[in-house]
C-alpha cells in the first residue's frame, strides 16, 4: 500500500470535438467547403439573427435571418416571393476555419 498519487486530481480526458460541437447527432449535418467546415443542426429552432444554411435553386448558401428576409454572405437580401424557392437546411452552430496558408511564402 502507499499513498494515492497527487496527480489523480489532474487526470483529463482527450479533447473530442464531436462532444463539443454536436449536440444532436441524428439532426446534425457537416458540410466541408474550401477553407471551412460547417456544422448544421436541423433540430435547433431558428431565431432572428441566426446564421442558417439554405438551398436556393439547388445551390447551397449561408446567410442570416433578418426580419422577413435572408441576407447572404455576399450581402444580397432574399425576401418576398423569392423566399418561396428557399429550402432551409438548418441552423449553422459551428464554423471551423482553415487558417493555415499552404504553399504560401514563409514570413
Amino acid at each position: 500500500m502507499g499513498f494515492p498519487s497527487p496527480a489523480n486530481d489532474y487526470i483529463e480526458t482527450r479533447l473530442n470535438l464531436d462532444d463539443i460541437m454536436i449536440a444532436h447527432p441524428a439532426a446534425t449535418t457537416i458540410i466541408q467547403e474550401p477553407g471551412r467546415i460547417l456544422v448544421i443542426d436541423r433540430s435547433v429552432k431558428i431565431r432572428q439573427g441566426d446564421t442558417v444554411a439554405f438551398e436556393l435553386f439547388g445551390e447551397g448558401h449561408i446567410g442570416k435571418l433578418m426580419g422577413q428576409s435572408l441576407i447572404t454572405e455576399e450581402g444580397e437580401a432574399i425576401e418576398g416571393q423569392a423566399l418561396e424557392d428557399v429550402v432551409m437546411l438548418g441552423c449553422v452552430t459551428w464554423i471551423v476555419l482553415d487558417v493555415m496558408e499552404r504553399g504560401g511564402p514563409t514570413i
